[in-house]
C-alpha cells in the first residue's frame, strides 16, 4: 500500500481489527514523488572551494589569467593598483616649460643674460650677430661692400652632378687595356655583353654568335606546361593506362589520398577481417614456451625420467668410494650411567642415574592369569552394583 497507512487505506470499508500490526509494503518518503518530478533536473552542486583550483574548467575561464594551481591561494606579490616605473610630477605643458609669457619680461631677460655670461659662446656668438673673430681686414675689403670670397663662376647653369662628377673628368677616360683588366679582376662587363673566356673558336670550327650547345630534340615537344600539369595528356587516349599494383599500396593510397566528392577515409568502423583475426606480428615460434608451459611444464617422457647419474659423484676425488659407518651412538641416554649419581639427589633433579626401579610395562608370564582374574572380578562387581544387587559376591 506504499506510503498509505493501513487505517487510511481501509477507512470507510471496515474496521481494522489488528491496529498493532504494521501495514504491508514499503513506506514511501514523500507523496509528491510524481513522474513530472522525475524529469526536473536538480541544480548541480558547486565544486568546493578547496578543489576548484584543480579543475580544468576553472583554469580555462574566458577573460581570466591562467596560472599554476599551486599559486592560486598565494598572496599577490603586489597590489592590483601597482604600476611599474618611477612616479613623476605632472607636467605643466609646453607653456610651463618655455615660460608663462611668449616674450620674456625685462627681468626675465636680465636673468637669462646673467645666466649665460659664463659661456664663451655667448660672448663670441651673440644672438642676431655674426661671429666676430676680431680679424684685421685690409682697407680695400672693408671699404668694398660687394666683396666676396672665392672665384666667380660662369653664368651658365651647372647641375650638382656635373660639379661633383664632371663628364670630361680625366678619371672617366678609361682605355681598352684598363677595361680588359677590370673584366679580369672585377668581372666588370658591360650591360648585355657576352662573357668571353678567350677560347679559340676558329680551331674548333664554332661560331659563338650562332652556335647552340646541347642535343637537338628529335621530336618537337609541344604543350610542355599542360603536360606537366596534367600527365594524362602524354598518352594518345588522354587517359593514363591501367596499372596493376599491390593491394597494400592501393589501400594506403585510399587512406592517405583524398578522393574527389567523397569523405576522407579515417579508418573508422569495423575492418573486413575474420572474427579470429589477431593484429600484430606473431613472434612466437612453434617450439617456444609461453606462460602456460612455464607454469605447468611441457616435458617429454624422456625428460621426466631420473638422471642416469642420480646419486653418483661426477667428479673424481671429491667423495670417497666407501662410506665409513661408525658404531658410535649419538645423543644422550635416558639413564645416565656415564656419570656418578649424587649422594643426596635433589627434588628438582629429574635425571635417572640407574638407581630407580624399572617400570613393568610387560608383566611376567606367571602374573598374567592373576591380572586377568582380578580385572574380570572388578568388572562383574561394578556391573552388579549398578543394577542394585547387594548380594555378596564371593
Amino acid at each position: 500500500l506504499g506510503g498509505w497507512s493501513r487505517s487510511a487505506s481501509m477507512s470507510g470499508l471496515h474496521v481494522d481489527t489488528t491496529p498493532f500490526l504494521p501495514a504491508a509494503g514499503k513506506k514511501g518518503g514523500s507523496l509528491h514523488e510524481t513522474a513530472a518530478a522525475c524529469f526536473v533536473e536538480e541544480e548541480r552542486p558547486p565544486t568546493p572551494e578547496h578543489i576548484r583550483r584543480f579543475r580544468k574548467s576553472y583554469m580555462k575561464q574566458p577573460g581570466k589569467r591562467t596560472q599554476h594551481w599551486g599559486l592560486e591561494n598565494d598572496p599577490p606579490p603586489r597590489p592590483s593598483e601597482f604600476t611599474y616605473g618611477t612616479p613623476g610630477m605632472k607636467s605643466r605643458g609646453v607653456d610651463g616649460l618655455m615660460g608663462s609669457h611668449a616674450e620674456p619680461t625685462s627681468m626675465q631677460a636680465y636673468q637669462q643674460m646673467r645666466a649665460e655670461t659664463i659661456y664663451e659662446t655667448s660672448k663670441k656668438e651673440q644672438l642676431g650677430k655674426t661671429l666676430n673673430r676680431h680679424y684685421e681686414w685690409p682697407k680695400q675689403i672693408v671699404q668694398d661692400e660687394e666683396f666676396r670670397f672665392g672665384v666667380k663662376g660662369s653664368k651658365e647653369k651647372v647641375t650638382a652632378i656635373e660639379v661633383i662628377l664632371p663628364s670630361d673628368a680625366p678619371s672617366l677616360n678609361v682605355t681598352e687595356e684598363q677595361k680588359e683588366m677590370y673584366k679580369l679582376s672585377h668581372y666588370a662587363y658591360e650591360p648585355g655583353e657576352q662573357k668571353s673566356r678567350k677560347y679559340n673558336w676558329q680551331k674548333a670550327g664554332i661560331d659563338p654568335v650562332t652556335h647552340v650547345f646541347g642535343a637537338v630534340a628529335e621530336i618537337d615537344y609541344k604543350d610542355g606546361v599542360a603536360k606537366a600539369i596534367n600527365p594524362d595528356l602524354e598518352y594518345e587516349s588522354k587517359v593514363q593506362p591501367t596499372e596493376f599494383m599491390p593491394k597494400s599500396v592501393a589501400d594506403f593510397k585510399k587512406v592517405r589520398q583524398d578522393e574527389l566528392g567523397k569523405v576522407k577515409n579515417l579508418g573508422l568502423g569495423r575492418h573486413p577481417v575474420p572474427p579470429d583475426y589477431t593484429y600484430g606480428i606473431s613472434y612466437k615460434r612453434a617450439d617456444d614456451w609461453g606462460a602456460k608451459e612455464c607454469i605447468q611444464g611441457n616435458y617429454t617422457e624422456e625428460e621426466q625420467l631420473p638422471d642416469p647419474d642420480l646419486g653418483r659423484s661426477l667428479r673424481r676425488g671429491c667423495a670417497p668410494d666407501e662410506v665409513l659407518v661408525s658404531e658410535r651412538t649419538f645423543g644422550v641416554p635416558n639413564v645416565r650411567n656415564d656419570i656418578k649419581p649424587p649422594k643426596f639427589q635433589s627434588v628438582a633433579d629429574s635425571k635417572n642415574y640407574g638407581n630407580e626401579p624399572g617400570a613393568k610395562v610387560k608383566t611376567d608370564r606367571f602374573l598374567a592369569p592373576l591380572v586377568e582374574y582380578l580385572f574380570r572380578h572388578c568388572c562383574i562387581r561394578s556391573l552388579t552394583l549398578q543394577e542394585g544387587c547387594t548380594r555378596k559376591i564371593s
